[in-house]
């Protein structure tokens, strides 16, 4: 076990770390924040990079606050959760702008981010199973469930849920449950790991929850309405969780937008922008590459100009339009993707990321070859984490 090591907190990087030097290097460490002093240690030294444990603060900054949920540091989460929110703004702001300045070679003025509620501002849940069948999240540092009953980022709805499945005795092993909350009809879905056969009788206990497994997608399908936007959502396909920036979202893209003729919806899933784009567009292309996703949005959105393919976005055939709106996971855009965009020289590109980092990979590569970030928006998605949303145009130059 390594010394105890004294220093002060830099800044908080991509990831939350609080970034300290000591006599071995720089060390990365959790739960603290810039300007304060510290005892820790170093845990891990992996691919040239060191870990390091927090053992005692020594300086609070003003902006630490008491950590209001039970799991935190053990559930390893919500790790900027003993930091005031306004102040978590502030910290989005530096890591994303430290981001593109030093991985995309690229400085900016942030504008103020879109805020959310601090908490309850989550309507899914991916929730783990132990070997008794208590769920839960991944224990921080391990591979092990940690029982969960009340999270205070899911409102009341899936809590209940959580501290009524762990509370009976012996409650049947799926090894993940994938949990929905629709706002418009009070209602949960979940998506079980596996088809449930003895367990129906259990799943009984849960009048108010429509559970689906593979097979069965289709039980747990329900409407949202956004804007003036109908959409059909399932606890199995991917929708955007917070409910409080929604509108936030839609209504920047739209700022972007005029009348034109052919807009492409790259990673398009169950069609969160397609309707808008549809408004603006006679003809769009949604790309996704998950089947549900896409049957889901075809239901939805059956009308003439839209075409929806199931296709992974390196399989796509890229054809020329007047916008293309990418929506990558978080490892960005790959390179066949990039190429494909870059080849066609699309005039512009409405680009939504979750992962700083490599958005900030892809925007040095966009600049390189002949196109320039016009405006760039930030959206906290995800209050007491270290993650963030951009959305961001991009013009040729």
């Amino acid at each position: 076990m390594s010394d105890i090591k004294h220093g002060k907190i830099e800044k908080i990087i991509n990831g939350g770390w609080g970034l300290v030097r000591s006599d071995e290097g720089v060390v990365f460490i959790n739960y603290v924040l810039p300007g304060e002093d510290v005892s820790f240690r170093i845990k891990e030294k992996a691919n040239g990079i060191l870990w390091g444990e927090l053992i005692q603060l020594h300086s609070l900054s003003p902006h630490r606050v008491e950590p209001p949920c039970p799991y935190y540091g053990e559930c390893g989460g919500c790790v900027f959760q003993h930091i005031n929110y306004n102040y978590q703004e502030t910290i989005k702001k530096e890591i994303l702008t430290d981001d593109l300045l030093r991985i995309g070679n690229f400085q900016t003025e942030i504008p103020p981010f879109f805020l959310s509620p601090p908490y309850q501002n989550r309507i899914r849940a991916r929730m783990k199973a132990q070997p008794d069948g208590k769920i839960g999240f991944i224990r921080k540092g391990t591979n092990t469930v940690i029982p969960i009953d009340k999270c205070l980022l899911f409102p009341d709805s899936v809590n209940t849920f959580l501290s009524q499945w762990n509370a009976l005795p012996h409650p049947p092993f799926f090894h993940q449950l994938d949990i929905l909350a629709n706002r418009h009809n009070n209602r949960l879905y979940v998506h079980l790991s596996h088809t449930p056969h003895q367990e129906k009788e259990f799943l009984k206990n849960f009048p108010n929850t429509t559970f689906s497994w593979k097979g069965n997608e289709d039980a747990a399908v329900s409407s949202f309405s956004i804007k003036d936007f109908s959409y059909l959502v399932s606890p199995s396909a991917f929708f955007q969780v917070n409910p409080f920036q929604w509108e936030n979202m839609l209504n920047t893209v739209e700022s972007f937008l005029e009348p034109c003729e052919k807009v492409i919806d790259l990673y398009s899933g169950v069609g969160f922008f397609i309707p808008l784009l549809h408004r603006y567009a006679k003809h769009v292309i949604g790309v996704e590459s998950t089947g549900f996703a896409v049957t889901l949005a075809r239901r939805a959105f059956s009308k003439d100009g839209i075409q929806l393919i199931a296709t992974a976005a390196e399989k796509f055939s890229f054809p020329r339009a007047d916008v293309i709106l990418v929506d990558p996971p978080r490892s960005g855009l790959c390179k066949r993707v990039m190429n494909s965009i870059l080849q066609k020289k699309y005039p512009k590109i409405i680009f939504i990321s979750c992962a700083s980092a490599t958005f900030a990979r892809d925007l040095k590569t966009l600049h390189e070859n002949g196109y320039k970030l016009r405006e760039i928006r930030g959206f906290d998605l995800f209050p007491q984490t270290p993650h963030m949303e951009t959305i961001s145009l991009f013009t040729q130059i």
